[in-house]
């Protein structure tokens, strides 16, 4: 069945020798700098939650990114706990089953790569059959001009996208890459631009949908939520907050929420939210 594929790429600490030549080097960082990557990385995951996809890190990659920690284990007391817990949250390492063949040959702008997180997604990519698609969050491991690099698999060309490691990236990308994407219907008991709201609900009060069906579409794309049967987002022109109910699997209807309704909003869904908008 079709989804999405994410595959994180870390930098590695300087003195390490085994990681790819493309990837970057780092200084030795201090506890708070590894955790802010590493709380970066868990708030994707949040954001992430609800999507249909699938995430992979390599584990020597990750590795090579903790490497001072794990020398300096008494200046790093919460450092390798807290990535573990991350990466669980993240998905799996794709060594304990890895696709990429060492009877083929893997590129990367005309440079031999093999056994890495790039020769990864290339395979996967490559042989995919249903639709999925792939994304290589770059969580500042190689410089990237463009949204997408491209690898070779013998003579093949694979085109990847690429991401930067931030969760309004990566909400832009899920926008036209999500798979299966959702879909919005209109419910005429909610109207539409403001108009045509049922009066009343077995005399419970109803929300109204202020925007257009075509507006609340494109909001939808972008929503979010802790419980994908109900996701939420802030419509700038209305200044409210819109919620999206799920109907069906994949199919939702939406209504603005009032000052007072908008309390359901999760405050940490209105934090993400925030960071999102223009």
């Amino acid at each position: 069945m079709e989804h999405s594929e994410l595959f994180l790429l870390l930098p590695k600490y300087e003195d390490v020798e085994e990681q790819p030549e493309y990837i970057k080097s780092t200084n030795i960082m201090t506890e708070d700098e590894i955790l802010k990557v590493v709380n970066k990385i868990d708030e994707i995951c949040m954001f992430i939650s609800n999507e249909n996809y699938k995430g992979y890190y390599d584990a020597e990659n990750v590795s090579a990114f903790l490497y001072p920690a794990k020398i300096l284990k008494e200046s790093y007391p919460n450092t390798i706990t807290r990535m573990r817990m991350v990466m669980s949250k993240w998905g799996e390492n794709w060594r304990s089953q890895k696709m990429q063949k060492p009877t083929e040959s893997y590129m990367y702008y005309c440079i031999p790569i093999k056994d890495d997180t790039l020769c990864e997604i290339t395979e996967q990519k490559f042989v995919s059959t249903d639709g999925s698609t792939f994304l290589l969050v770059n969580c500042d491991a190689f410089s990237c001009a463009s949204e997408t690099v491209t690898t070779k698999r013998n003579q093949y060309e694979v085109e990847l996208d690429v991401r930067n490691a931030d969760i309004k990236s990566i909400s832009r990308w899920y926008e036209t890459n999500r798979k299966p994407q959702r879909t919005f219907n209109l419910n005429p008991k909610h109207g539409e631009n403001g108009k045509g709201a049922h009066p009343d609900n077995k005399g419970e009060k109803v929300s109204v949908l202020m925007c257009s069906r075509g507006e609340a579409k494109n909001m939808l794309l972008k929503a979010i939520g802790s419980d994908p049967r109900v996701l939420y987002f802030f419509d700038k022109k209305y200044n409210q907050y819109i919620e999206f109910k799920c109907e069906s699997k994949n199919t939702y209807h939406g209504f603005h929420l009032d000052a007072i309704d908008e309390k359901r909003v999760p405050e940490e869904i209105k934090m993400m939210i925030n960071k999102l908008i223009p």
